[in-house]
């Protein structure tokens, strides 16, 4: 986020070194909290705070309503008070009879954990407390009967400034500090280790929050972050207008992904290994046309009209304004995003929010429209929605470690704009020697939105970030696999970005020791291809660029060398992947 829409104060004393009080049970942590400014309860009939002894998950859990501030002066509708609802679960103190941690059930440890979509309602908080952490979640400040809508004040046209604050930043500051705050309260004794663990807008919440108050965390899992949010909920757009407009919404999900799978079997031998997974999608361009009925290879099913492998060449291509200027990064090849779509706001209500009118349906709208709408939602939202600054100095210098990941094979955030950011964030800090020691990027080829897909599923995530932050143990790699049946069919290692997973060229392709990490997957042509238009001015042919990254570099006399477009060499050396993994395994 690139500005703090409102100002707020906070009522706790969250981040204290020692608590102050005794231990507490967990019904005296209900009463305490009802004596607390700014909290209510979610309902008339539901408790501050239950505890849970029996079963899977004991635990006391809180549950309640966090609203310090309201009306048209913080930036609601009129007469509209803030209503953030927060849960943090605790495992068992020794007074609700806990044991085995450091209090009780305790670890001494906090993550917190990130929602979906536009949120809308606080998520399960058991996976944190079954761990013996203390897990906290938010609804973000509204329910889901307010998705989309919640962003726009109708009555005046303009946005819902408030609920917009409390959706993208205070409801994550209030969820952290309260996490730490009720723990300290509850165990008598102040957390040891404060974490973030989200992915898609929980990964966009974990890059907000180490840009906003990354000097409280420790470390942040941070997965397909929604961070460009404005330029993403348009982009999602792109298959489904050019469907509309090309093909008269004639390609189908099944011919897309037909399409797709064509694709990655042209492209399969690209990375050295014919596994059905595309290792690196910017370097397949199989043109949908082979796909077009009647010729030869195309399928006997869900092949394309001409209209449809035009329409499906400009989806993979990308969102272009009228002068042909890209605009924002596409679902790769291989990636089975959506293609038709009823949303009348568009994707996450995005249109609605930059038009500031609830009642829009862009349908009616023509192709060539589509740069300005994309102009217009980036001037009027993304200032507040959208984070694109990479001045992470705050978590860097509290020592905290950034662990970051994405599919290669995402649907629904395209992978590039994850590649995006780190490049960005490269040229911050100086070059990757500079950002590897506690901030790293893994893509997951084939792997799709979080999990899933047919690629390799990297295993233990969280476990490798702590083990980072507790143990000093940088992941040179991380461990991935295909199971079935509780068997493992197909092991890889995921490699730091720019390195890559090349086969050693013997032994079975499915093991991972017959794989290392190395090399240097960016190139001039990929640095080329993030070329994108000039933020906020998308319908113009001027381009966003950085250092050398820029249209005079990459015309096809330019021989700059990629280390200059990155700030600084960029090729680790090659290890084993045996050597790579070890630490991972323990």
């Amino acid at each position: 986020m690139q500005r703090r829409l409102v100002q707020s104060g906070l009522a706790i004393s969250a981040l204290a070194s020692s608590s102050v009080f005794a231990a507490m049970s967990c019904a005296d942590l209900g009463t305490y909290l009802a004596a607390q400014p700014n909290v209510l309860q979610v309902s008339p009939t539901t408790a501050l705070t239950t505890l849970t002894t029996t079963g899977t998950s004991p635990r006391c859990e809180a549950n309640f309503v966090y609203s310090s501030r309201g009306d048209t002066s913080a930036g609601y509708a009129a007469g509209q008070n803030q209503r953030i609802v927060l849960r943090v679960g605790l495992p068992r103190n020794s007074i609700d009879g806990g044991s085995g941690g450091v209090q009780g059930a305790w670890n001494g440890k906090v993550q917190n954990l990130g929602g979906g979509g536009l949120v809308g309602a606080v998520g399960g908080v058991t996976a944190a407390t079954n761990a013996g952490y203390v897990g906290s979640s938010t609804d973000s400040g509204h329910t889901g009967a307010e998705n989309p809508n919640f962003a726009v004040v109708q009555a005046t046209h303009t946005l819902n400034y408030g609920k917009l604050d409390d959706f993208l930043v205070e409801s994550l500051r209030q969820q952290y500090q309260w996490a730490l705050s009720l723990a300290n309260t509850y165990y008598s004794m102040a957390a040891t280790r404060n974490y973030w663990n989200g992915c898609s807008t929980g990964g966009r919440q974990g890059l907000s929050l180490a840009l906003n108050f990354g000097q409280d965390f420790d470390g942040f899992l941070v997965g397909a972050p929604a961070n460009y949010n404005t330029r993403l909920q348009v982009m999602t757009l792109w298959p489904w207008w050019v469907n509309k407009d090309i093909a008269g919404n004639s390609v189908t999900s099944a011919k897309f992904s037909a399409a797709n799978a064509s694709a990655i079997a042209a492209c399969d031998a690209i990375d050295g290994v014919v596994d059905g997974i595309l290792g690196d999608p910017r370097k397949c361009t199989f043109d949908a046309n082979a796909n077009v009925c009647g010729q030869p290879g195309a399928p006997a099913t869900n092949c394309l009209t001409p209209a449809e492998a035009k329409a499906v060449n400009m989806m993979w291509d990308g969102a272009r304004n009228d002068k042909g200027t890209r605009i924002w990064f596409p679902f790769e090849r291989g990636a089975n995003a959506a293609v038709t779509s009823t949303a009348a706001c568009g994707n996450l209500g995005s249109q609605c929010w930059a038009h500031r009118d609830t009642t829009l349906d862009w349908h009616g709208l023509p192709l060539s429209q589509f740069d300005d709408e994309t102009e217009l939602a980036t001037n009027i939202v993304a200032p507040f929605s959208d984070i694109m600054s990479t001045a992470l100095q705050a978590a860097h210098e509290r020592g905290a470690k950034i662990l970051m990941y994405h599919g290669g094979a995402d649907p629904l955030i395209p992978h590039r704009q994850s590649i995006h950011f780190y490049n960005e964030a490269m040229e911050t800090f100086g070059g990757v020697d500079n950002l590897t020691p506690w901030f790293r990027f893994f893509v997951a080829p084939g792997m799709g939105h979080c999990s899933g897909g047919v690629g390799p599923q990297p295993q233990n995530l969280f476990g490798v970030l702590v083990d980072w932050v507790e143990n000093g143990n940088a992941p040179a790699s991380i461990l991935s696999t295909n199971a079935s049946g509780g068997v493992v069919t197909r092991s890889r290692p995921l490699c730091p970005w720019p390195q890559t997973a090349i086969y050693n060229g013997s032994g079975d392709p499915n093991k991972v020791e017959n794989f290392h990490c190395g090399g240097n997957v960016e190139t001039k042509e990929t640095e080329c291809l993030a070329l994108v238009a000039k933020f906020q001015k998308e319908t113009s042919n001027a381009y966003d660029t950085h250092a050398r990254r820029n249209p005079a570099t990459c015309n096809d006399n330019s021989n700059v060398p990629l280390d200059k477009l990155l700030g600084s060499a960029v090729v680790a050396p090659q290890i084993p992947a045996d050597d790579l993994i070890q630490s991972n395994q323990e």
